[in-house]
């Protein structure tokens, strides 16, 4: 049985939350968060909502009726999620490629290609201009949905203390450890 986008994508949201939720400690974790103004897939406020800001966003990769992967599209969608967190604050940032579950082909069989990015355009661009910060990249796999680091991401520069803090007094977590 196949799923819709929105299924594959909300479950990948949810891989997504327990790998973070897993590596992070004592963190608020939310899915689909208004973080100052800008939608945020999945939203992580570590050490129960006063330390370091993890903010994720996700794409479906996209692949061609053969099951190829379509690089040019990919490297177009990894550019406009680039340019959202341009203006994100965030001391950690992640784009997470989420592999779709399964692509119909005349002899039902797909080659999933490890998500990198290779342009080096954009591989710039994952870097801060300043040099302190890269954003880090994960790939979210279809089967039982599985999330792995491809590239780790490097602290950003981001005085956000009083936004976290509001942001945790009005807003209940999607995920929290509960004393």
């Amino acid at each position: 049985m196949a799923i819709n986008e929105e299924q594959q994508l909300g479950r990948a949201k949810n891989a997504v939350l327990s790998f973070l939720e897993q590596r992070l400690s004592v963190p608020k974790i939310y899915i689909d968060a208004d973080w100052d103004g800008h939608h945020i897939d999945v939203l992580a406020i570590n050490r129960d909502g006063v330390g370091d800001v993890h903010a994720v966003l996700l794409f479906l990769r996209p692949y061609f009726q053969d099951g190829r992967l379509d690089l040019q599209q990919q490297d177009e969608q990894v550019g406009v999620l680039l340019d959202r967190f341009s203006s994100i604050a965030a001391n950690y940032k992640y784009i997470a490629a989420v592999d779709p579950e399964y692509i119909a082909t005349s002899d039902n069989s797909r080659w999933i290609a490890q998500f990198r990015v290779d342009s080096y355009p954009l591989l710039e661009r994952l870097r801060s201009p300043d040099g302190i910060g890269r954003i880090g990249l994960l790939h979210v796999s279809e089967e039982e949905p599985s999330v792995e680091y491809r590239l780790k991401p490097e602290r950003f520069r981001a005085k956000i203390a009083k936004l976290a803090d509001e942001y945790v007094h009005q807003h209940e977590a999607d995920w929290e450890i509960r004393a």
